[in-house]
C-alpha cells in the first residue's frame, strides 16, 4: 500500500514537472511573438513567472489580473504586451491541440450521421 502511494506521488511530480516545463515554453514562445526583449525572458525567470502565475490563476476574476500584472512586471513594459503574451500563451496550445485532434481524425464521433 505504501509503495503505490509513493508510487503516485512520485508520478504526479513529474506530471507537475512536464505541465509546468510546456507553460513555461508557451509563455516564452508568446512573449517572443509579442517581441519582448531576449533578456527579458530569459527560460528561467519565464518558468519563475509560470509557476507565480499558477498560483495566482487560482484566485477567481483578481487572480487574471494580478498574474497580467507579474508578467507586465517582470518581462514587458506594457499592459498590452503583458495581456496579448498571456492570451497567446493560452491560445497556442490549445491550436495545436485541435490541429492534433483534426489531423488525427478524432472528430468524426462528434459528426455522426443524424437519424
Amino acid at each position: 500500500m505504501q509503495l503505490g502511494l509513493a508510487a503516485m506521488g512520485i508520478g504526479l511530480a513529474i506530471i507537475f514537472l512536464i505541465v509546468w516545463i510546456v507553460g513555461a515554453f508557451f509563455l516564452w514562445l508568446a512573449l517572443k511573438m509579442v517581441d519582448v526583449p531576449e533578456e527579458k525572458r530569459g527560460f528561467g525567470s519565464v518558468m519563475i513567472t509560470t509557476l507565480i502565475n499558477g498560483i495566482l490563476n487560482m484566485i477567481p476574476i483578481i487572480g487574471c489580473i494580478i498574474a497580467w500584472w507579474v508578467i507586465k512586471v517582470r518581462h514587458t513594459d506594457t499592459w498590452g504586451k503583458a495581456i496579448a503574451a498571456w492570451i497567446l500563451s493560452v491560445i497556442i496550445p490549445v491550436l495545436i491541440a485541435v490541429g492534433i485532434i483534426l489531423a488525427a481524425g478524432l472528430t468524426m464521433p462528434f459528426f455522426a450521421p443524424g437519424p
